[in-house]
């Protein structure tokens, strides 16, 4: 077991450095919308010909930061595809990790309905990790990373499932039918999802990663990250 363990933090400890240089490629990307996220125009008035005109003095006001705005998110899309692409790269090593050196063999009896019954005993190594809406984080990871992969076309199971469960969240008898459409897959878009799906684990620095990592694989403590400066070679 200890073998193992050393196995699984030196897999961490040669990844680092390429981990380290993904995360720095996002927040390139992040930082792009960064400065235009408090642009907000928030009125009480009840009457619409009143609320109307003070959104047109608010637009006016803001007019050339509204211009920097839309710009930012109209370069953002554009990269979008480019930032997705970062992003499952860093799921592929996760994903990676975890089928090499996961140890866990259990499926925990409270998996929403649905994915547990499409979860076959050797994607037990999966279910590790932080609960995010109700599903292990390695099985988010795992789907990511498959759907990623595959962006073409709809994901197996039970791939297919977690996202089914993300878009669906919270489940319960007077739910809105209302998705979230970050992560609804079968609306159509041939796309990446690993932008969104990095984003709802909270992975936007090596720092997050490498805990959760330490966390999933049973490392304590976590393993030294390699040197990194941005922008080397």
């Amino acid at each position: 077991m200890l073998a193992f363990m050393q196995a699984a933090a030196d897999y961490l400890q040669r990844t680092s450095s390429a981990v380290q240089h993904l995360f720095a490629g996002i927040e390139s990307y992040i930082a792009i919308l960064r400065p235009t996220t408090n642009l907000t125009f928030v009125s009480g008035e009840p009457h619409a010909s009143e609320r109307e005109a003070q959104f047109q003095r608010w637009r006016d006001a803001n007019a050339e930061a509204l211009e920097h705005a839309r710009k930012a998110q109209t370069q953002f899309v554009a990269e979008s595809f480019a930032l997705s692409t970062l992003c499952g790269a860093v799921l592929q090593v996760t994903e990676k990790a975890l089928e090499l050196y996961s140890t866990n063999t259990t499926i925990p009896s409270d998996l929403p309905t649905g994915i547990s019954t499409e979860l076959k005993p050797n994607r037990a190594k999966y279910c590790v990790g932080r609960r995010v809406r109700g599903i292990p984080l390695g099985l988010i990871v795992y789907a990511g990373r498959n759907q990623h992969a595959h962006h073409e076309e709809l994901p197996r199971e039970p791939s297919l499932s977690v996202f089914e469960h993300l878009a669906a969240y919270p489940y319960s008898p007077d739910a809105s039918p209302l998705r979230d459409l970050a992560f609804n897959i079968r609306g159509g878009a041939h796309e990446s999802y690993a932008g969104n799906l990095t984003s709802l684990i909270g992975w936007r620095s090596y720092e997050v990663y490498i805990e959760d990592m330490k966390s999933m694989l049973q490392l304590d403590p976590a393993p030294e990250p390699t040197p990194f400066t941005a922008g080397r070679p």
